[in-house]
């Protein structure tokens, strides 16, 4: 039965597609797939299935066909009906299956037009919803559209300048390139007057090396010099010294001897005023004692004087024996300043060639 009803299916959309190139116009073509599902396949049309079957023109093309299809069928029948040949019985029960035919077919014509309606209205909210949304895709489109354009038009300005720049770096390449080669070239010469003073440099440095060896054999032969005077020096400063404190020695014992001899002097001198003083009141006898003792003064100034010339000349001598032993402690020390002075530059010469030696 399923294998049937699929073949009827086949067959009538094979017919309906022979059909579709002979009827072009809409409703001839709806007529005729009522007139073919109704008399060769014995189906009632409907127009949801004329639609399914069909699919061409508006919802309502197929109900309107459908209904032409069921008035010319009743007005077909009515004909056939009244024809003068046909009994009274066989024409009022054609009459009555007619009428019955043309209610169900009133009947499935209005329950389709109502399910096509409905099916109608919501296609046309869909395609309403549609619409809005392709309204809103399309205003979407047109602001992505503008920014694509904005975008485009900053990315153009952009490339544009990226070439620019481009063309720029390709001078500033060819430029840079240039003196590069430039560079390149000086460093070359740079690099062969660097070896000739080098070279130069070597040789020099030979001369100086040779230079420092023999200013350091100098230096060594003027250090050892400087040393032997220095300890000649020393030894005469230590002689000097030792005939210094010998002097000092002998100027202090003999100071004290002077004192000594003035302290007796003065001693003496105090005793004399006291008897000058005791015989001033014998006048006889004074002036002779006077006398004497004016001799025995004499001679005593004579000698307290003799003896206050020794001790000034014991005080000079001592005096220009410290002056002799500073002089000999200064000529020393500048001796020895000028030895250290003069060995300086030449320990530094000493020590430059070594390093370069080194």
């Amino acid at each position: 039965m399923d294998a049937t009803i699929a073949n009827d299916e086949a067959r009538l959309q094979a017919d309906i597609e022979a059909l579709r190139p002979r009827c072009e116009n809409t409703q001839e073509l709806y007529r005729e797939v009522c007139a073919l599902m109704f008399f060769r396949y014995g189906m009632t049309p409907t127009a949801n299935r004329l639609y399914q079957l069909v699919r061409k023109g508006s919802m309502s093309a197929p109900a309107e066909a459908l209904q032409r299809f069921w008035s010319q069928l009743r007005e077909k029948s009515r004909v056939v009906i009244g024809h003068p040949d046909l009994p009274d019985e066989l024409k009022t029960t054609a009459g009555e299956l007619v009428a019955s035919l043309w209610k169900a077919a009133q009947a499935a014509a209005a329950e389709s037009l109502a399910v096509l309606r409905e099916e109608a209205r919501q296609e046309a909210a869909a395609a309403v919803a549609e619409a809005q949304a392709a309204r809103q895709e399309r205003d979407t489109l047109v602001e992505t559209l503008a920014a694509t354009r904005e975008r485009l038009a900053q990315e153009t300005q952009a490339s544009a300048g990226l070439r620019r720049e481009l063309a720029e770096l390709g001078a500033l390449h060819a430029n840079q390139a240039a003196k590069l080669d430039e560079a390149r070239k000086e460093l070359n010469a740079q690099h062969a007057w660097l070896n000739s003073v080098q070279r130069d440099h070597e040789i020099e440095l030979d001369k100086l090396r040779e230079q420092s060896r023999r200013d350091l054999a100098a230096a060594e032969a003027a250090r050892r010099l400087a040393e032997e005077t220095t300890a000649r020096e020393r030894a005469a400063g230590e002689r000097l010294r030792q005939a210094l404190e010998a002097e000092r020695t002998a100027m202090a014992a003999s100071a004290e001897r002077h004192r000594v001899e003035l302290r007796d002097t003065l001693s003496l001198v105090a005793d004399l005023r006291q008897q000058v003083g005791a015989l001033e009141g014998v006048a006889g006898a004074a002036n002779a004692a006077r006398d004497d003792a004016r001799q025995q003064l004499e001679r005593l100034r004579g000698d307290w004087t003799e003896t206050q010339a020794r001790a000034a000349n014991a005080e000079a001598r001592a005096l220009r024996l410290e002056a002799e032993l500073r002089h000999a402690a200064e000529l020393f020390e500048a001796r020895l300043a000028a030895a250290r002075m003069e060995g300086a530059p030449r320990k530094s010469a000493r020590r430059r060639g070594a390093a370069n030696t080194d």
